[in-house]
């Protein structure tokens, strides 16, 4: 374990680029979303989605990858400092969980509004 206080910045980096890739190899849903992000972005090259939308895509997958990180990050802390059930802890997990899955939704609402427009024509 290491600590960023003190650090220059690009010491700081390394440390969330390996905090990232480790939660990458532990997490399997981080791995899911991370295939939905290569295709979001075979599919926008394919597709020459226009830029205003590949920002809104991008700020989508960011903030599912961003909470999916956290979830990971506070589910493992939460296991470390209390292995045993507790209801609270439960409910953490739980919302945490929810979190991912509010936003992978609005994620995906995000995609099928784009496809609906490109693809049937305006809502």
């Amino acid at each position: 374990m290491s600590s960023a206080k003190g650090q220059n910045f690009g010491r700081r980096l390394g440390f969330a680029g390996r905090g990232v890739l480790a939660a990458f190899r532990r997490e399997a849903s981080l791995k899911v979303h991370a295939a939905a992000v290569v295709f979001l972005i075979v599919f926008c090259v394919w597709d020459q989605t226009p830029a205003p939308w590949i920002a809104v895509f991008t700020l989508a997958a960011a903030l599912v990858i961003s909470l999916e990180l956290l979830n990971s990050a506070v589910e493992a802390m939460i296991d470390r400092l209390h292995p045993e059930h507790h209801p609270e802890i439960g409910f953490a997990k739980d919302a945490l969980a929810g979190a991912v899955l509010i936003a992978s939704l609005a994620s995906l609402i995000v995609f099928a509004a784009y496809s609906w427009i490109r693809f049937a024509g305006p809502i």
